[in-house]
C-alpha cells in the first residue's frame, strides 16, 4: 500500500488494528501479545493504553513465522495454547473468537497437539489457534508461518465450519481498503 500502513488506517471508530486488537481484549483468550514491525513506534501509539504485551520483532520484513517466533516466549506457561489473530482482518468478530476457544478448550488435552481453526467455502481460515505442545517445533520451524505446520500435522486438526466468507476478509491493498471500509 506504499507508504501507507494499512493497519493504522481508520476503521469505525478507531482503526483497523485497534479494532483488530480490541475484539482479542473483549474475547474469551487470556492475554493479547502484539508483535511489532514496520513502523513499531507508532502501532504502539495507536495502541496504547489498551492492556496488551508488546514483542518486536526485528525480522519482521521475513515473514509471518518470524512474528510468531517472537511471540512464543511471552505465552504465559499456564496456556493450553496460543491463537494467531492477523491485525489486518478486521471484520472477525469476537464471538467467532470465542467458539474457537470454546472449540479448542472442549477438544484440548494436555501435551497432545491440536490446532483449531474456521473453515468457510472450503478453505482454511485465520484465526489459528495452536496447542502449546507445538511452541519448540514452532521455534525450530523455518519457512512459510503456520500453513506447513498444519500441513504436516493434518491429523491434529480441527476444522470449525464458518458460513459468512466476508468475516475473513483482509486488507492487502489500497483497493481492499475502500471495498472493505464501513461506511
Amino acid at each position: 500500500m506504499g507508504e501507507t500502513n494499512k493497519l493504522l488506517l481508520p476503521w469505525k471508530i478507531s482503526s483497523i488494528i485497534k479494532n483488530s486488537v480490541e475484539t482479542c481484549i473483549q474475547s474469551d483468550t487470556h492475554e493479547v501479545i502484539v508483535v511489532l514491525g514496520h513502523q513499531s513506534a507508532e502501532i504502539r501509539n495507536e495502541l496504547n493504553p489498551l492492556e496488551v504485551c508488546f514483542v518486536e520483532n526485528p525480522s519482521f520484513e521475513s515473514g509471518m513465522l518470524s512474528s510468531i517466533q517472537a511471540a512464543i516466549p511471552k505465552v504465559s506457561k499456564k496456556s493450553a495454547g496460543w491463537m494467531v489473530f492477523l491485525g489486518d482482518q478486521p471484520k472477525i468478530p469476537q464471538n467467532l473468537v470465542n467458539h474457537l476457544i470454546e472449540q479448542f478448550q472442549k477438544h484440548h488435552e494436555a501435551e497432545k497437539d491440536l490446532i483449531v481453526l474456521p473453515v468457510c467455502a472450503g478453505i482454511r481460515r485465520n484465526p489459528v489457534i495452536f496447542s502449546r505442545s507445538f511452541n519448540q517445533r514452532m521455534m525450530a520451524h523455518q519457512g512459510e508461518g503456520g500453513k506447513a505446520m498444519i500441513d504436516a500435522h493434518q491429523d491434529s486438526v480441527l476444522e470449525v465450519e464458518v458460513e459468512d466468507v466476508t468475516l475473513f476478509e483482509d486488507i492487502d491493498t489500497e483497493e481492499d481498503y475502500d471495498l472493505l471500509k464501513p461506511n
